[in-house]
């Protein structure tokens, strides 16, 4: 397995720059003023510690790019409520958000989100992680999302593309990080 990852890696031009990563190109679309996207990552560490990662709330502005803030508001069990804060640039666009979310981490391997409040009308979003060798894990990664602020969808998509590779890239590589320093 990890040798096809090394393949893909070389094909995908980015091997040179995250070896063990390889995220995918975020699909993007807008209607109606209502973004729905979706991102595959692979990554070569063991789902316990990709699960970990994506769920170090506490602890998440220490590697998430344009994130300022983030804690637990509550937790019940693997059941969160998290805000969060930060700013978002593109170009010479940038956004202040911010987000309370509620987010159930359930026992077949899915991250669930929805917004209660912030910078958008209406949030929701599935993770789910598989993988079948050990040390590597596949995350899926879909959302649907209504900002708060109106933008043009030629630009809001390239902006949601944009900081969903920059996002999960940055998760992917503190994966690796994790992995490497065990």
């Amino acid at each position: 397995m990890r040798r096809l990852l090394a393949a893909l890696l070389l094909i995908a031009g980015t091997a040179g720059a995250d070896p063990g990563l390889l995220v995918g190109e975020p699909a993007v679309d807008c209607r109606d003023g209502v973004y729905s996207a979706s991102l595959r990552l692979s990554v070569a560490v063991a789902r316990p510690l990709a699960l970990a990662v994506l769920t170090d709330f506490d602890r998440m502005a220490g590697f998430m790019p344009n994130l300022a803030e983030s804690r637990i508001v509550e937790r019940n069990g693997n059941l969160y409520r998290v805000a969060q804060s930060g700013r978002a640039a593109f170009g010479p666009l940038s956004f202040a958000v911010s987000s309370e979310r509620r987010i159930e981490v359930t026992a077949d391997g899915r991250i669930l989100a929805r917004g209660l409040s912030g910078s958008a009308r209406q949030m929701r979003s599935e993770l789910r992680l598989s993988g079948n060798a050990p040390d590597e894990t596949r995350i899926d990664y879909r959302i649907e999302v209504e900002p708060d602020t109106w933008l043009p969808c030629a630009i809001g998509t390239r902006f949601l593309r944009h900081e969903l590779a920059e996002q999960f890239t940055a998760m992917g590589r503190e994966m690796l990080r994790r992995s490497a320093a065990d």
